[in-house]
Formats: structure tokens, sequence, C-alpha cells
């Protein structure tokens, strides 16, 4: 996938709100933000339940949004989520 594509992105089937009109690819930071900002929103779960699981946020993969959001799945923080190319 083309890091210059804009992206938009579902967690637990809730769109996550960015400034911008979606994400690059490469971005992985930012959705991070974006999602610790609106977790209440975006249902994401446990994230400061005890140090460890805030330390496993804070050390997710956010190389790219796709790794980021595989590794918040992984770790049990979201049920699902969802990436689509914003077509121009």
């Amino acid at each position: 996938m083309s890091t210059e594509n804009l992206y938009q992105v579902k967690v637990n089937n809730n769109l996550v709100e960015t400034v911008e009109d979606g994400f690059n690819w490469s971005q992985g930071e930012l959705l991070w933000q974006a999602l610790s900002e609106q977790a209440r929103e975006l249902n994401i779960v446990g994230i400061s339940d005890t140090e460890e699981n805030l330390a496993d946020w804070e050390d997710l993969d956010d190389d790219n949004i796709e790794s980021l959001l595989k590794d918040a799945k992984e770790q049990g923080f979201i049920e699902s989520f969802e990436i689509e190319e914003i077509k121009d």
C-alpha cells in the first residue's frame, strides 16, 4: 500500500476522528495518539487498569497504522478494526 494515500480507520465499529482528512499509512504514532484521546468513545478497554496494561499500551508497535491496530487487537485492547482507503 502506498504511503501517500489517506485511510479512514474504524475501531470497534467506530470511526477514529482526526484533524486531517485521514491517516497516512506511516502515521502509526498519530493514530496511537488519536486512539488514546478517544479511548472511551471507541470502547478501548483496559489501558489504565494496571501499570502493566499502561506500559503495554505505550509499547504498541506504531510503525504504521496496520501494525498498531493488529498489535492492539492481539493484546486485547480492541475487538476489531477496519482500514479503508479514502478515494479522491
